[in-house]
């Protein structure tokens, strides 16, 4: 039978770290893209919008990104 060798240490913790970080980063950048529609006009709805396109894109791109680098 062949063991699976352990874990590298700290690798748990470094992954959730980077996961925190992609939300984090999404909610800000869909908070900023929110609250830029509003000053240009746009309505409650449309501004939602756009920040909820924001955070999805940016922390989809950031998992993408922490995919491709391990």
């Amino acid at each position: 039978m062949t063991q699976v060798p352990p874990p590298p240490a700290g690798g748990l913790s470094q992954r959730a770290l980077l996961i925190v970080i992609a939300l984090l980063t999404g909610l800000l950048t869909g908070l900023a893209a929110g609250v830029l529609a509003v000053l240009l006009h746009a309505t409650i709805l449309g501004a939602a919008t756009w920040a909820g396109g924001t955070f999805i894109a940016i922390t989809m791109l950031l998992f993408k990104i922490c995919e491709l680098l391990r």
